[in-house]
């Protein structure tokens, strides 16, 4: 049975009452720390979050309506929430690493979008979606990108409490739940037929709602043992597209593998 249209509307829900809950809570903590950039990395990282948030209930509408502007700014809501995380990293890090370029590339992506014709359908509890490879493409470099960016700053930085923060900062904003999401495409394809091109972004989404509940791991831990550099510090031009290069090189690679895989194990012949 198909029941995308109730878990859209309920993941969203509780992702956006969590954050709001977090935002509630933290801003008046953090408002009498003496780090002043506490308070803009909180609105910077619960940003992503609620981006997520309005994209499931963006998704959970489109099913009711099947309105093509409505599913696209649902996309434009998903893919906006690395925006934010880069953001909150070069405020956590007091580190420049571009993220006026994330800007670039998902304005991008939105103006695609909305000149291109999306065909979308639902299956068990989640949205397929059928012609978004693109968005799904640029989201993919983007989530590289900002893990280059943390594991560069996590190798020069020299105190472990700092490095803990920062792998601590991962786990909890976001990789609990694509992991999570990963292992379950992995299972599904073995044994469901999921398609993972099409079937992916929309389950990693739905699965957000376990991370919501993580969030707080890295709130909590922040204003006992971050303090950040006082010298910003800036990406060099040519490290930043470096790190573009490799990232848009593993999505290549991802893809290439999981194209040549299909092929010897039959799936265009006997899907």
């Amino acid at each position: 049975m198909c029941y995308s249209k109730e878990v859209q509307l309920i993941t969203g829900t509780i992702i956006l009452l969590t954050t709001a809950w977090y935002w509630y809570k933290y801003s008046k903590i953090y408002k009498k720390s003496k780090n002043k950039w506490m308070l803009p990395f909180l609105y910077a990282l619960l940003m992503a979050p609620v981006m997520i948030g309005l994209h499931q209930l963006f998704e959970f509408l489109t099913l009711v309506t099947a309105n093509q502007i409505i599913y696209k700014i649902g996309l434009i809501f998903s893919i906006s929430a690395m925006y934010f995380l880069i953001r909150s990293f070069e405020i956590l890090s007091n580190r420049n690493i571009h993220s006026n370029i994330a800007l670039a590339i998902i304005t991008a992506v939105a103006i695609y979008i909305f000149i291109s014709p999306l065909e979308f359908s639902t299956t068990s509890f989640y949205l397929q979606h059928n012609s978004t490879y693109f968005w799904a493409a640029a989201w993919l470099v983007l989530f590289m990108y900002w893990h280059l960016s943390i594991y560069w700053a996590y190798s020069t930085v020299k105190e472990e409490k700092e490095k803990k923060i920062f792998l601590l900062y991962t786990v909890a904003s976001v990789d609990i739940s694509f992991i999570l999401s990963t292992l379950y495409v992995l299972f599904g394809y073995f044994f469901f037929s999921l398609n993972v091109c099409t079937d992916a972004p929309s389950i990693w989404c739905t699965f957000f709602v376990v991370q919501a509940f993580f969030i707080p791991l890295i709130l909590r831990k922040l204003p006992k043992n971050k303090e950040r550099e006082k010298k910003k510090k800036e990406e060099s031009s040519k490290r930043t597209l470096v790190y573009f290069l490799i990232s848009i090189a593993i999505v290549a690679i991802l893809s290439g593998s999981l194209l040549l895989f299909r092929c010897l194990t039959w799936k265009f012949v006997f899907p």
